[in-house]
């Protein structure tokens, strides 16, 4: 069943609240960043255990993971907003197939049916 314009309207407001709060939460680690390394410039010199090094490089391998999933989760958003504005929203891009309101729901930013997304996803693992 194809999608109402309310649906997709409320599905559009929840794509933009997302990227909203993902922008905000980038904006806010680089502040973040700035000041740890203003931090670590002065630490420098104090000895600190190797311990406290490997667990500050752990952290930041987890920083860096998360950003970029973030960055892939925004760059979905962002394609589900073109596909909004050009009519294709909603439309599996693999089969054409009409993706469930309750599967956009829940993803809004899905480009396919579950059936469709997880016959992408074994593809990849091969």
């Amino acid at each position: 069943m194809k999608l109402t314009k309310d649906r997709v309207n409320i599905l559009k407001n929840k794509l933009v609240a997302m990227k909203k709060s993902i922008e905000e939460k980038q904006g806010k680690e680089f502040s973040h960043e700035a000041m740890e390394e203003s931090t670590r410039e002065i630490s420098i010199g104090i000895g600190n255990h190797l311990a406290e090094g490997n667990a500050e490089r752990v952290e930041r391998e987890q920083e860096q993971t998360f950003e970029l999933i973030d960055e892939k989760i925004l760059s979905e958003i962002e394609e589900a907003l073109k596909r909004i504005e050009n009519g294709s929203f909603g439309v599996c891009i693999d089969t054409g197939d009409n993706i469930p309101y309750e599967r956009l729901e829940a993803v809004p930013y899905a480009k396919r049916t579950a059936v469709a997304q997880k016959k992408f996803d074994n593809e990849l693992k091969v």
